[in-house]
């Protein structure tokens, strides 16, 4: 119940501050809402998006969407270049993910003054060039406002006529134009040229070989002789053994004497 009276309050106090009408806002670039503002019940939700993300060509000049003084102009982690313009009723406008700033805290601004251009700079969610543009009441931390409520409406500009589209008269294709297939030529007719009979071959004689003389016969060895068997010699006869006879001892001594020196 708290949190659905804060909205409430929240609601209500946008409500008393902002003019009669929108026209007391300017919007700070002209081009496309990529992404709208969207706060449930609950703030601290996920999922939530407490700005609106407006397209506009990278160095775009970007323009104070109130009257006001400048409370913060500097870099911030996550919305890059930022410029904050706090107004006379109790609003803050916050233009985030410029591309450069061109005025300094404290300044006065006038509505639709120049007060940077379109960036990108800090964590950009969409491949396009924007800036992001979010009120807040100043003195509650979740009092957010959707811009688009408080901007002028913009009305589009009326459609241009486009010209009569002239139809062309259809193109007659003329038939394709057949080619006759090129004559062939037979070629010219060769004439065999004429037989030449060969000449009659006449065999030479059969020459008629001498008769075989047959060899003479074969001549017969003679037999062999068998040598007759050996005869063995008849046995050796051995002679007695011879006996000296006895020589005395006188005779030998005469013998030795005879014995020349």
């Amino acid at each position: 119940m708290r949190r659905i009276t804060v909205i409430s309050v929240v609601v209500a106090l946008g409500a008393a501050t902002v003019p009669a009408g929108a026209s007391a806002w300017t919007w700070p670039v002209t081009g496309p809402v990529l992404r709208a503002f969207s706060l449930g019940a609950n703030p601290y939700a996920g999922g939530q998006h407490r700005v609106v993300d407006i397209g506009a060509p990278a160095g775009t000049s970007v323009a104070a969407p109130r009257e006001g003084t400048v409370s913060f102009a500097g870099t911030v982690p996550t919305s890059g270049r930022s410029v904050t313009i706090q107004t006379a009723d109790g609003l803050n406008v916050t233009l985030t993910h410029l591309g450069t700033i061109a005025v300094v805290r404290g300044a006065a601004v006038a509505e639709g003054q120049t007060v940077g251009t379109v960036g990108p700079s800090g964590v950009v969610d969409l491949p396009e060039p924007y800036v992001s543009l979010g009120v807040r009441v100043t003195s509650n931390a979740n009092g957010y406002i959707d811009p688009v409520s408080l901007l002028p409406v913009v009305t589009a500009p009326p459609a241009v006529e486009a010209p009569p589209v002239v139809v062309a008269p259809p193109v007659v294709v003329a038939p394709p134009v057949v080619t006759a297939p090129p004559v062939v030529v037979a070629p010219p007719v060769v004439t065999a040229p004429p037989v030449v009979t060969a000449p009659a071959v006449v065999a030479a004689p059969v020459v008629v070989a001498p008769p075989v003389v047959a060899a003479p016969p074969l001549v017969v060895a003679a037999p062999v002789v068998v040598a007759p068997p050996v005869v063995a010699a008849p046995p050796v006869v051995v002679a007695p053994p011879v006996v000296a006879p006895p020589v005395s001892a006188a005779k030998s001594c005469r013998a030795f004497a005879r014995k020349p020196s």
